[in-house]
């Protein structure tokens, strides 16, 4: 069922009507049981985050947000039935939208998730591998007794209210802990799942956010341009409310495949026409309106985001020749009339794209490279767009025909410990991970990467050029010993034209990224003494607990990775880490303690504080169970210090 964004129910008569555009109308006039009401206007801005866990894809169906004020008044929804691939969030946050929503204090959101649609594909030995989606009381499948996973619904209480005030914009992030929500079976074939999606009225971005929406009208006097949010997949529900999107001298721009800097894309975007689908990426700006601004540092509209007679596909390059490439982790996205969305979203393990001489090439935020598929390499991440490949007998998806079509090389991130460096920007590396995969698994083949002069990619040898300004000299090894694992992002060499195999335009040693994870999971039905002390200076876990299970350790770069370049084992020797907050006595902290199959849910903070009151509420009677905990932050060999913590108690 659907419900206009705004709606207050306050009886079974109840109506009170949103509306859409970016000018909100802030006045409304409730009639019916619960009397007349005049009601003003604030906009939520709706945002979507995650935590890592060991997926390829991760994607479930968020039916709705509900919001409950403090005078006990629903109203809803936020969030209507959006298919949403949680592994897309990773490394960036998506803006949801920004919908009108009735001035007041909120206190609480009701989720609702639908997994009888999931679609979960987790990383095993190197390659997407699908898995089943169950549930058991105890995320495990020691019990014996599991069923399909199918609705969830619960209620994740705020610390701190969220505050809607008439004309101005205020955050509020959904937060997806695809770690802590997960217990991966041992035979790799299903995932035991007790969704932990929280919210944070405080929200802290630290990663770029991705504004999606479809065009309305530019503004060419004050560089910007107003778009309707249309999230994630989204191409045919009602739009979620409206977002300038500003724009300076240094804002790259791809426009049906034609690319331009500063302000001659803002003159072609005032070419368009209205509600043509339009992607920015960039941060939140001034919020002291009621439409919200959002700074971009790229563009990208028509058909370099979506085209509706086109399929479309993310994924990285595994193999290729001339004329076609193996795409692997292939997410493709098939416009069908009729569906919800207007649009199916399927993830392939592999597909095949044909190119030709007419493909045309782009290159994220570098509008100066001129088109050529040579650009396309081996463990290079790509968004295509093209017809449909068959097979032989005509009747099943192989892949897509880009031989006219479009391809965007997006930036690459690549894991691995820095072997030897001739300079500050020259060095050779050894992969763990190379495009969201490991280079040992058998996927990759690097014929055809090196040059005339040169040799094909080696990943256990691969020659780093670096643009950062981090000297690649710091990061090699001392003494005998291996350096420290670091992650690369930028872009793979042109086909053909190795060495070097990639230009990285960022370095970060993955210990200064302030991504680690903290994962230690109980099993036996979880343990009521999981810590050995929570007091003001820390949290200290007691990993002497005999229900400690299989998860005990820290793990720098990425989650499906388990190996001694990438974890620290908690358990040999045995270490009873400390977690502490990065922000002891501020309230910028993400932290949640409960259950999303239980009555109480979960409940939310943003101050250490007031997270220990409630973990030591929890656990002090001896009779609550702890079942998982996840921590982001760095890791210092002893200490664990925490932007987020994620703990799920049993029910």
């Amino acid at each position: 069922m659907r419900f206009p964004s705004g709606r207050a129910s306050c009886g079974a008569r109840a109506v009170l009507r949103a509306l859409f555009g970016g000018v909100f109308v802030v006045l409304g006039l409730i009639a019916g049981g619960c009397g007349s009401t005049t009601y003003t206007y604030g906009t939520p801005v709706v945002t979507f985050s995650s935590t890592p866990g060991p997926f390829t894809a991760y994607l479930v169906q968020v039916t709705s947000v509900v919001l409950t004020r403090s005078d006990n008044t629903v109203v809803y929804p936020v969030i209507t039935p959006e298919i949403v691939d949680f592994t897309k969030l990773n490394d960036m946050t998506d803006l949801f939208g920004t919908p009108a929503l009735i001035e007041g204090t909120y206190v609480s959101a009701t989720i609702n998730l639908d997994y009888s649609v999931a679609s979960i594909w987790s990383n095993v030995n190197g390659k997407p591998t699908a898995v089943t989606a169950v549930y058991d009381a105890n995320a495990t499948s020691s019990s014996g007794t599991t069923t399909a996973a199918s609705t969830f619904s619960y209620t994740v209480k705020f610390e701190n209210p969220l505050v809607i005030q008439r004309g101005v914009s205020t955050p509020i992030d959904f937060h997806f802990d695809l770690s802590a929500s997960s217990v991966l079976d041992p035979s790799g074939t299903a995932v035991f799942v007790r969704p932990v999606l929280t919210a944070s009225t405080r929200p802290v971005y630290s990663k770029p956010l991705r504004a999606r929406g479809l065009f309305v009208t530019t503004d060419t006097a004050n560089s910007n341009f107003t778009v309707n949010s249309r999230p994630f997949f989204d191409l045919a529900s009602v739009s979620v409310g409206a977002v300038a999107i500003q724009t300076d001298a240094n804002t790259t721009w791809n426009i049906n495949g034609t690319v331009f800097t500063g302000s001659a894309g803002l003159t072609a975007m005032n070419g368009l026409a209205i509600n043509t689908l339009v992607e920015a990426y960039g941060t939140l700006g001034n919020l002291n309106a009621v439409k919200p601004t959002f700074i971009a540092t790229q563009v990208y509209a028509g058909t370099a985001v979506e085209n509706l007679a086109l399929y479309r596909a993310t994924g990285t390059v595994a193999s290729r020749t001339s004329t076609s490439l193996t795409l692997w982790g292939a997410e493709v996205e098939q416009p069908l009339s009729g569906t919800t969305t207007g649009v199916a979203v399927l993830f392939y393990p592999n597909i095949t794209v044909s190119l030709g001489p007419n493909t045309l090439v782009r290159v994220d935020g570098q509008p100066d490279v001129p088109s050529s598929t040579d650009l396309i390499s081996v463990g290079q991440q790509i968004d295509i767009e093209g017809g449909i490949l068959l097979s032989s007998d005509g009747k099943t998806f192989v892949g897509i025909d880009a031989t006219a079509g479009l391809v965007r090389l997006t930036p690459t991130t690549v894991w691995g410990v820095v072997t030897s460096a001739s300079s500050a920007t020259a060095g050779t590396a050894n992969l763990v991970a190379l495009g969201g995969y490991q280079p040992d698994s058998g996927i990759f083949t690097f014929t055809g990467t090196g040059s005339p002069t040169g040799i094909d990619s080696d990943p256990t040898n691969y020659q780093i050029n670096n643009t950062s300004k981090v000297d690649l000299t710091t990061l090699t090894g001392t003494g005998g010993a291996a350096g420290p694992l670091v992650r690369f992002d930028g872009l793979v060499s042109p086909f053909g034209g190795a060495p070097p195999d990639f230009t990285a335009s960022t370095v970060i040693k993955g210990s200064d990224s302030g991504d680690q994870l903290l994962i230690i999971d109980w099993t036996n039905g979880g343990s009521s003494t999981p810590f050995a002390s929570v007091t003001s200076a820390g949290i200290t876990v007691n990993m002497s607990d005999a229900n400690v299970g299989t998860s005990h350790f820290v793990q720098t770069g990425p989650a499906y990775l388990n190996t001694t370049d990438t974890t620290v084992d908690l358990k040999n020797p045995v270490l009873n880490p400390r977690i502490v907050p990065a922000d002891l006595s501020g309230s910028t902290g993400q932290y949640a303690i409960g259950n999303s199959t239980s009555t109480d849910g979960f409940q939310s903070f943003n101050t250490f504080a007031a997270f220990l009151n409630q973990v030591n509420t929890v656990l002090g009677a001896g009779t609550n169970k702890l079942q998982k905990l996840v921590a982001v932050g760095k890791w210092d060999g002893a200490t664990f210090t925490a932007t987020r913590i994620d703990m799920v108690q049993l029910p």
